[in-house]
């Protein structure tokens, strides 16, 4: 099993779990004849992500659930039990998400996450661990329990620093550097006198990936839907781009 990390530093609201979320759903379909399970997703935002809540399909639901939180505050014992398997029905055949979340704020340390990691790997034998990381400090806890780093970060020149300042800490593979809700009429950075992708490349040390910035996916995450699974990649170039990332990961992390 591979762990692979979602990362965007200490800053918010750059499209890092729409990335994340959706990379899973693809890879879970696109390994669908692998494994029973072919990919674990845990969400690591405290008091309810997005993505539990899209998974769950209800945040009343979500929340009275057992949740990792449970398993950190001692009501389970053990924290399989906290996880849950989402089904859909492809033309292809039927395709499985494995995925857990915390319900509360609730600390957490190193060991707990490891042997989290540890049950999923020894008893579901996912190929991969797509873990969404919060906008929180939590180098000291990741650091070395994933092979891979995926820098997430936005066309704003403090998104980018701090994903860069930090990432090291991960101790992990860095993959290809994410450029998310990139505006083509606005491509150069006015702080760096350069287009945005130059910088992210001085930044990160090679070209970004791009998703351009799409109303219609914010649309479909407004109304709770897992965007590759309700917008087709003719309509929404934000999609496009997604899906080619997904496949992309899906050469590199196994």
């Amino acid at each position: 099993m591979k762990g692979v990390l979602f990362y965007s530093g200490l800053k918010g609201g750059t499209g890092k779990t729409t990335l994340a979320l959706n990379s899973a759903v693809v890879l879970a379909y696109l390994w669908r004849d692998v494994s029973q399970y072919p990919v674990v997703f845990l969400d690591l935002t405290p008091s309810l992500g997005t993505a539990s809540i899209i998974l769950m399909g209800d945040p009343a639901r979500a929340a009275a659930s057992p949740s990792l939180s449970d398993y950190i505050t001692g009501k389970l014992a053990d924290p399989l039990r906290a996880f849950y398997v989402r089904v859909w029905n492809a033309e292809k055949g039927q395709f499985r998400l494995v995925f857990s979340y915390f319900s509360q704020n609730t600390p957490y340390m190193r060991r707990q996450l490891e042997y989290v990691l540890k049950l999923v790997r020894e008893r579901l034998s996912p190929l991969v661990a797509l873990i969404d990381a919060p906008p929180l400090a939590i180098e000291g806890i990741v650091g070395g329990l994933v092979d891979c780093v995926v820098p997430v970060t936005t066309p704003d020149a403090s998104a980018i620093e701090a994903v860069r300042s930090r990432i090291d800490a991960i101790n992990a593979k860095r993959l290809r550097p994410v450029l998310n809700m990139y505006m083509p009429e606005y491509p150069v950075s006015a702080i760096h006198a350069a287009p945005w992708e130059r910088v992210m490349e001085s930044a990160f040390g090679e070209p970004p990936h791009i998703v351009p910035f799409d109303r219609l996916l914010h649309a479909t995450r407004q109304a709770v839907e897992v965007e590759v699974l309700k917008l087709r990649p003719s309509e929404s170039p934000a999609v496009r781009a997604i899906l080619a990332y997904a496949k992309y990961l899906s050469t590199v992390v196994v």
